[in-house]
């Protein structure tokens, strides 16, 4: 009988280790903790939000070199209407196809790649669409005419 007993006590802590043991060890992670009071060691993460990059295709306006500045045309597919982007120019932008802010005019059609912060829009790479010139063997090819070649007789 005491066999007995001491198998259903063994059963028994065994059932119960089974499920405390799951139980005690869940893994918290790194969950955060109030801050005790009077500690000066604790570090809050700071998170600064990333600026969204906006990325648009359009026809110059204007240019203005002083104030590092173009407008651009574009059209809005989600307004689903044409509208103008005033955008900022600085040290960090990267111009493609163009050495200086100088060698895009009014008429040009650029990609821009730009973020807007605090109502500023701040272009990160303008690239200026050039016209493809064929090249001399291509344009000699294109203007040439067949050559026709008399009969044999």
């Amino acid at each position: 009988m005491k066999l007995s007993y001491l198998k259903v006590l063994l059963v028994s802590c065994m059932l119960v280790s089974l499920i405390a043991v799951p139980a005690i060890s869940q893994d918290t992670g790194n969950a955060p903790t109030a801050p005790q009071e009077g500690s000066s060691s604790i570090l809050t993460p700071v998170i600064i939000p990333q600026a969204k990059e906006i990325a648009i295709y359009g026809e110059i306006q204007t240019v203005d070199v002083q104030a590092n500045a173009l407008a651009v045309q574009y059209y809005d597919y989600d307004s689903d209407s044409e509208k103008t982007a005033d955008i900022v120019i600085n040290a960090d932008t990267k111009l493609e196809n163009a050495i200086a802010l100088s060698d895009i005019k009014k008429g040009d059609w650029v990609d821009v790649i730009y973020t807007s912060t605090d109502g500023k829009s701040t272009a990160k790479v303008v690239t200026l669409e050039k016209e493809e010139v064929p090249a001399p063997d291509e344009a000699s090819a294109q203007g040439a005419r067949p050559v026709s070649v008399p009969a044999e007789q």
